[in-house]
C-alpha cells in the first residue's frame, strides 16, 4: 500500500520501511507450515498413517504454492513480452494489494481448524541460560580463587606474628564457596540442570555444519544479485521477462530433491547429498564466471551500451539451474541431518528450519561484507555491471566454494564419522522401532489370554 501510494524514487526513506515490513511478514510462513503439517496430518484418516508422510505431503504442498506463486509473477510482466502493454508501477502494486488481501480473506476464514501445541520453551533460551551460568560459575570460582590467596596470605601474616607474640592469637578459619552436589547453581534465573547441558551440546554440534552452510548461503545470495545483472547486453529472440531465470531457479530447486532420491548410483545419505549440493554451487560459479568472462569481452566491441551482444540469454539458465540445485539438495540435506542430530531432543527438532534461516542471514551479510571489502579495495564494482570486475568476484567465489567443499568433506568424514550407520538404515530403524512399540502391547494380550485359560482350566 505504501509503494501503491508514494513512489519509491521520490520517497528514499520508503525502501527501508517497505524492506522491514516485507520481512516480518515473511517470517510468518514458517508458522504457516508449522499449521499445515498439523492439519495434513488430521485429513489423513488411514490406519498406515505417520508422521513422517504428513511432513513428506506437507513439503509438496508448499513447493507447489511456493513454485505457483513465483509463476505468478511472470502475469505482471507478461502483457509486455506478449501484448506490448507495459503496466505501471501502480497498476503492478494494486494487484500485489488485491492478491494479498483476498488470500489474507480465505486465511483467517479457516481459523476455527487451526490448532498448534503450545511452546513451552525455546531452545534459545536454554542455550544463553546455560551460558549465562556458567559465566557466573566461573566468576564464583574467580572471587573464591582471589579470596583464598587473599586469605592465605593473610594467615601467614597472622602466623608470623602469632610467633613473635605467643599463642594468645588464632587465625580465623578460611571461608569458602561450595555448590550443589549436582553442580547446579541456586534456583534463579541462571539455574540449569543436566538436560539444559544436554541441549547445549547437541546445538554445538551442529556448528560445523552451519559453519559450512555459510558459504552456501553466500553463493546463494549472489544469485539473487549479480547473476540477473548478467541479463544485461544478452541477445534475445523475442523480450522475456527477467522472472523466468527466478523460476528456473527455483524449479530446480523443487524437483532435485525427488530427482536425486531416483539416482541409485548416489548413496542415500545426508551427507552425501549436502557435497554434491555443493559441488554444484562450484559449478554455479564456474559457469557465472565464463559467461562474464566472454560478456564482457562482448560488450567491449560495442558502441551503444545499450545494444545487444551476440551471447544468447539462453546461457544463463545453466548457471541458475545448478543453482537451484546446490539449494535444494543443500537445504534438505541440512535439514534432515539437523533432525538427525536431534532425534533424542524432541524440543529441538522442530527448529530446524528457524536456525537455518538464521545461518543464511549470516551468509548474506558476510556476502555484503565482501563486495565492500573488494570494491574498496580494488574497485570491482562500478555504477554498471558493464563497468564493474564480476567476473573477478565469481572467480574469488569459485576458490572459497571450492575450498569450502574440501573442509566440508573432511568435517563430514570425521568428525561426524560415528553417524554413518544412522543414514544408511534410518528408514529400517524407523520401522523397527514402530514394531517394538508394538510388541509391549501384544505381549500383555498374550499374557493376558493365558491368565485366562489358567483359570478356565483350573
Amino acid at each position: 500500500m505504501l509503494l501503491w501510494l508514494f513512489n519509491p524514487y521520490d520517497v528514499k526513506w520508503l525502501v527501508v520501511i517497505s524492506l522491514v515490513l516485507l520481512s516480518l511478514g515473511t517470517s510468518g510462513a514458517s508458522i504457516l507450515q508449522d499449521v499445515l503439517k498439523d492439519l495434513v496430518n488430521d485429513i489423513d484418516k488411514s490406519q498406515d498413517r505417520n508422521k513422517e508422510r504428513s511432513l513428506a505431503r506437507t513439503a509438496i504442498w508448499s513447493r507447489i504454492a511456493y513454485v505457483s506463486g513465483v509463476m505468478s509473477a511472470i502475469l505482471w510482466v507478461a502483457t509486455d513480452a506478449v501484448g506490448g502493454v507495459h503496466p505501471s508501477w501502480r497498476a503492478t502494486f494494486l494487484i500485489c494489494m488485491i492478491t494479498i488481501t483476498v488470500t489474507s480473506i480465505i486465511f483467517c476464514a479457516g481459523h476455527n481448524i487451526y490448532h498448534q501445541g503450545e511452546l513451552t520453551e525455546r531452545p534459545g533460551y536454554v542455550f544463553f541460560r546455560v551460558f549465562r551460568a556458567c559465566i557466573k560459575k566461573l566468576l564464583i570460582k574467580c572471587s573464591s580463587w582471589c579470596f583464598t590467596n587473599a586469605s592465605r596470605q593473610d594467615r601467614t601474616t597472622k602466623n608470623s606474628e602469632t610467633k613473635s607474640i605467643g599463642n594468645e592469637m588464632i587465625p580465623q578459619e578460611t571461608p569458602t564457596l561450595s555448590l550443589d552436589t549436582k553442580g547446579m547453581e541456586v534456583r534463579g534465573s541462571t539455574t540449569y540442570n543436566q538436560e539444559d547441558m544436554v541441549v547445549v551440546k547437541s546445538l554445538l554440534r551442529m556448528f560445523p555444519m552451519w559453519g559450512m552452510f555459510i558459504m552456501v548461503s553466500i553463493t546463494s545470495a549472489t544469485g539473487f544479485t549479480f547473476f540477473l545483472q548478467q541479463y544485461n547486453n544478452l541477445h534475445m529472440y523475442k523480450k522475456i521477462p527477467l522472472q523466468i531465470y527466478n523460476i528456473v531457479q527455483d524449479f530446480s530447486s523443487f524437483a532435485i530433491p525427488f530427482l536425486y532420491r531416483w539416482i541409485k548410483c548416489v548413496p542415500k545419505n545426508e551427507k552425501v547429498k549436502i557435497g554434491v549440493g555443493m559441488f554444484c554451487g562450484i559449478l554455479s560459479c564456474i559457469f557465472a564466471w565464463q559467461l562474464e568472462v566472454y560478456r564482457l569481452k562482448e560488450v567491449g566491441y560495442l558502441d551503444d551500451n545499450y545494444s545487444e551482444t551476440s551471447v544468447s540469454f539462453l546461457w544463463l539458465v545453466p548457471q541458475f539451474c545448478v543453482l537451484g540445485c546446490m539449494e535444494g539438495l543443500t537445504r534438505e540435506g541440512v535439514l534432515n541431518f539437523y533432525k538427525i542430530q536431534m532425534k533424542e531432543q524432541h524440543q529441538l527438532i522442530s527448529y530446524g528450519e528457524e536456525y537455518i534461516e538464521i545461518v543464511m542471514g549470516i551468509g548474506k551479510l558476510i556476502n555484503i561484507f565482501l563486495i565492500l571489502v573488494f570494491d574498496s579495495q580494488w574497485g570491482w564494482f562500478g555504477e554498471t555491471i558493464n563497468d564493474s570486475r564480476v567476473d573477478n568476484y565469481y572467480l574469488v567465489l569459485v576458490c572459497l566454494c571450492s575450498a569450502n567443499f574440501v573442509v566440508y568433506c573432511f568435517i563430514a568424514h570425521y568428525f561426524y564419522k560415528d553417524d554413518a550407520a544412522n543414514y544408511e538404515n534410518q528408514d529400517n530403524q524407523v520401522s523397527v522401532n514402530d514394531d517394538m512399540k508394538q510388541d509391549p502391547i501384544d505381549d500383555l494380550k498374550h499374557d493376558n489370554q493365558v491368565l485366562s485359560n489358567q483359570k478356565q482350566g483350573n
